[in-house]
């Protein structure tokens, strides 16, 4: 992985993320269903939410501190518990604050990753913290992955509400 590879990635997935997104109207970005009772407006809040966590653990990475990822006393094994709790603070948030946060929060997310340089990215030993994963993963995990798996959890429950 490069830089730019990682980079070009995270714009190519933000972008079929977002050609799916301008198919729905409003109406549909609050119809429960796509992830469970979840909207599409609150997978874009959640989104939002990973992409604001990576911006803060890597400015906190390449300052040489060791980041606080998850909350006292959670492990990643209560990620469905965390989900849960970010969904409960932003599901009843209009659509038109979780879309504006939505996209002021990419280039946010983008500048974050303009601003390592490429071997604190791409470096596997560079944050001992990291345990020989190098940072780019954790970029990724909150952005082109991210955006990609959310992107098809919305194309397979557009394509189950044809079908009904």
């Amino acid at each position: 992985m490069s830089k730019d590879k990682l980079v070009a990635d995270i714009e190519l997935e933000r972008q079929r993320l977002e050609e799916s997104l301008a198919e729905l109207s409003e109406d549909q970005m609050l119809v429960p269903g796509v992830l469970d009772d979840w909207t599409v407006k609150d997978l874009l809040a959640h989104i939002t939410v990973w992409e604001q966590r990576m911006i803060s653990w890597v400015a906190q990475t390449v300052r040489d501190e060791v980041p606080e990822m998850l909350p006292p006393g959670m492990t990643w094994d209560d990620l469905d518990e965390w989900n849960e709790q970010t969904y409960q603070k932003h599901r009843l948030r209009p659509l038109e604050e979780v879309m504006a946060d939505f996209q002021l929060s990419y280039p946010q997310a983008l500048q974050a990753v303009h601003e390592v340089s490429e071997p604190d990215l791409i470096d596997p030993h560079r944050f001992a913290w990291r345990a020989g994963r190098p940072l780019w993963v954790m970029v990724a995990a909150n952005t082109s992955w991210h955006y990609k798996e959310h992107d098809e959890s919305i194309l397979n429950w557009l394509e189950g509400l044809d079908g009904a």
